[in-house]
C-alpha cells in the first residue's frame, strides 16, 4: 500500500512556521542539538513516542510512515507519522489512547 507524503506550510508569523502532513496521526519536533543533555533526553523521549505509535498503528494492521519535514528554526525539524487517507480515523483514535 502506498502512502502519500503530502505536505502544506503551517505559517505560525509572517515569516516562521513549520510543514505539515496530510494524514498526520501524531506529531512532534526532533532536535539536532548533540552534545546538549536536554537536546538529547528530548531526542530520546521523541523517539520513544514513535515507537510507542507505530508498535500501536502496527498491531492493528495499520502501514504508515515517519516523514521528516522542515521548520522555519534551522535548528530544530519536525516529523509526523503519517498513514493512508482510509485509515486516517482509526489511526487517530487508536493513537490518542497512547499519547
Amino acid at each position: 500500500m502506498t502512502i502519500p507524503l503530502r505536505k502544506h506550510w503551517v505559517k505560525t508569523s509572517d515569516w516562521r512556521g513549520y510543514y505539515e502532513y496530510d494524514n498526520s496521526v501524531a506529531d512532534g519536533s526532533l532536535l539536532a542539538g548533540y552534545g546538549d543533555p536536554y537536546a538529547e533526553s528530548h531526542n530520546r523521549t521523541e523517539k520513544e513516542r514513535i515507537a510507542k505509535v507505530k508498535s500501536v498503528l502496527r498491531k492493528n494492521k495499520i502501514p504508515s510512515r515517519v516523514a521528516k519535514a522542515r521548520t522555519s528554526n534551522l535548528f530544530a525539524g519536525s516529523y509526523d507519522i503519517v498513514v493512508a487517507k482510509k485509515d486516517l480515523g482509526k489511526a487517530k483514535r487508536l493513537v490518542k489512547k497512547v499519547i
